[in-house]
C-alpha cells in the first residue's frame, strides 16, 4: 500500500497516520483480495470541511475551530456524532468518521459515516472569563453556545439530511436540541432529548445497552458461562460506561471496579451500581465511593470481561501484555491500538470491537431517524430489542467469518463492513 497515496494525502502534502482501522482495512482488503486502489478508497473520505465558528458568549467572542469528515455515503446519509474537545484533530475526526462507516455496514443499516470535532480549550475559557474553580453552570454555557453558532453555519447540511448528526463526547441531547431548533426538522437530526419532536425513547440508554448485549451474548458463545456468573470491569464512567455498568449490574454480574478520569472504586465483592451512578451524579466523580482504583489498575484486573468504554487508544503496546481480563467488549472507539490488538492475540484475550460493541447508538439512531416524523412512539423495550437483534446477528456472523478465514473477531466484522460498503460503491458508480 505505500505507493499508492490517498487523494487527500497529495492535496494536504502529508501522509494520514496508520491507525487501526487503516491497518486493519489494509489486511483484511488484501486477504479479500481487493486491489490496492480499491483498499485505499475505502480508506479515504469523500469530503472533509475544517471550519471556524465565531461565537458569541457571556459578552465576548470566542473563535474555535472545527472538523467535519463525510467519510461514506455510500449506503445511506452520513451518520456521526458532534464532539466538543480541546484534543480534536482532523486525523482523528476522519479515523472516527471511517469507523462509522464500519459501524453502520456491520450491523447493516442503510446509514454512511460521518464525524464532527470542535476544539474548545475548556481551560482556556476559565482562564478567559476569570472562572474558579470548576462551574459546570459555565461549561456548559460554553457548549450550548458553540453548538448554536455551529447549527447556524451548517444548517442547511443538516436540513438536507446529508449529514444527520448525534451526541458524542461532551455533547448530549441538549445540544442535539439546538441543531433541532435551527432545522425544524425531526429527522435532520438525532439523540433529541425526551419531549423533543421525534424523540426516540430508549436512545440515551442505547449504547450501553448494546454493550451489555453482546456482553450477555459472547459470554455464553465464548466464555462458556452466564454472564450473572461473570465478574466486569468498566472503564470510563460515561453516558456509556453507566449504562453498560448498570445493565451489568442487574443481569448479575459481579462489577467490580469502575474509573472515570479522576479516579475509581473496587470492591471485589461487587459495587453497588445504582449508589455508585448517584454518588457520581452529586459528586461529579467515582473516587471516593469505595476502594481507590486508577485506570491502569482497573486494567489489569483478572475478571472475565473488561469494557473500556473512555476514550481511544486506552490499551496499547505497553499495557496490553498486563491485560488478563479474558474477553475486551470495545464500549469506547478504537481502545485498543493496532499494536495492541497483535499482543491481545497471540495471549488469547477475545477481543470484541467497537463496530459492533458499541454500534446500540447507531442502530437506535436508525431507528429515530426513519421514525421522527411518526407521532407514535416505539416502546423502549422494542428499541433494545432492534439493538439486540441486529448486534447479535452480527456478532454471530462475524464468528462464523472468523471459522471460515482463520481471522479475529475485529478483522472479520472489518471483512463483513467492507464488503458491504464496497458492493454498494460499486452499484452506485462510486468507486
Amino acid at each position: 500500500m505505500d505507493d499508492v497515496r490517498c487523494k487527500m494525502e497529495l492535496l494536504l502534502d502529508t501522509r494520514a497516520p496508520i491507525t487501526r482501522s487503516v491497518s486493519m482495512l489494509r489486511t483484511v482488503g488484501e486477504l479479500m483480495g481487493l486491489d490496492k486502489r480499491v483498499i485505499a478508497e475505502l480508506i479515504c473520505p469523500q469530503e472533509v470541511v475544517v471550519f471556524r465558528v465565531p461565537t458569541k458568549t457571556l459578552g465576548k467572542v470566542m473563535i474555535h475551530w472545527g472538523c467535519m469528515c463525510l467519510h461514506n455515503n455510500a449506503r445511506g446519509p452520513y451518520k456521526g456524532g458532534i464532539r466538543i474537545s480541546d484534543g480534536v484533530t482532523v486525523w482523528d475526526t476522519i479515523e472516527l468518521a471511517r469507523l462509522m462507516t464500519l459501524k453502520t455496514a456491520v450491523v447493516d443499516i442503510e446509514l454512511g459515516g460521518g464525524k464532527t470535532g470542535i476544539r474548545v480549550d475548556m481551560p482556556r475559557m476559565y482562564d478567559v472569563f476569570g472562572r474558579t474553580p470548576r462551574d459546570r453552570e459555565f461549561e456548559r454555557i460554553i457548549r450550548l453556545d458553540t453548538m448554536e453558532s455551529f447549527a447556524q453555519n451548517f444548517r442547511d447540511v443538516f436540513a438536507s439530511h446529508k449529514y444527520i448528526p448525534a451526541p458524542d463526547v461532551n455533547t448530549g441531547g441538549e445540544e442535539m436540541a439546538v441543531i433541532f431548533n435551527q432545522t425544524m426538522d425531526p429527522a435532520s437530526v438525532t439523540g433529541k432529548p425526551r419531549g423533543v419532536h421525534g424523540w426516540l425513547p430508549g436512545r440515551k440508554q442505547a449504547t450501553g445497552r448494546g454493550c451489555f448485549e453482546i456482553s450477555r451474548i459472547a459470554c455464553e458463545e465464548q466464555l462458556g458461562k452466564d454472564l450473572s456468573d461473570c465478574t466486569v470491569a468498566v472503564q470510563g464512567f460515561g453516558n456509556v460506561g453507566i449504562w453498560s455498568a448498570l445493565y451489568l449490574h442487574d443481569y448479575g454480574a459481579k462489577v467490580v471496579g469502575v474509573t472515570d478520569s479522576r479516579g475509581g472504586a473496587y470492591d471485589e465483592k461487587g459495587l453497588d451500581v445504582p449508589s455508585l451512578i448517584e454518588h457520581k451524579r452529586t459528586r461529579g466523580m467515582v473516587s471516593g465511593f469505595s476502594g481507590e482504583i486508577d485506570n491502569r489498575r482497573l486494567l489489569e484486573l483478572d475478571t472475565d470481561i473488561i469494557v473500556p468504554a473512555a476514550l481511544g487508544n486506552a490499551i496499547d503496546a505497553d499495557n496490553a501484555p498486563r491485560i488478563r481480563t479474558k474477553m475486551l467488549v470495545e464500549g469506547a472507539n478504537m481502545p485498543v491500538t493496532a499494536e495492541a490488538m497483535d499482543v491481545l492475540k497471540r495471549r488469547g484475550v477475545i477481543v470484541i470491537p467497537d463496530i459492533i460493541a458499541n454500534a446500540g447508538g447507531v442502530i437506535a439512531s436508525m431507528e429515530e431517524y426513519s421514525r421522527s416524523l411518526s407521532a407514535i412512539k416505539m416502546a423502549e423495550e422494542t428499541v433494545f430489542k432492534v439493538i439486540e437483534e441486529r448486534i447479535s446477528r452480527s456478532y454471530l456472523e462475524a464468528l462464523d467469518l472468523t471459522n471460515q478465514h482463520e481471522l479475529t473477531l475485529p478483522e472479520a466484522a472489518i471483512w463483513m463492513a467492507s464488503e458491504r460498503v464496497y458492493d454498494a460503491m460499486g452499484k452506485r458508480s462510486l468507486i
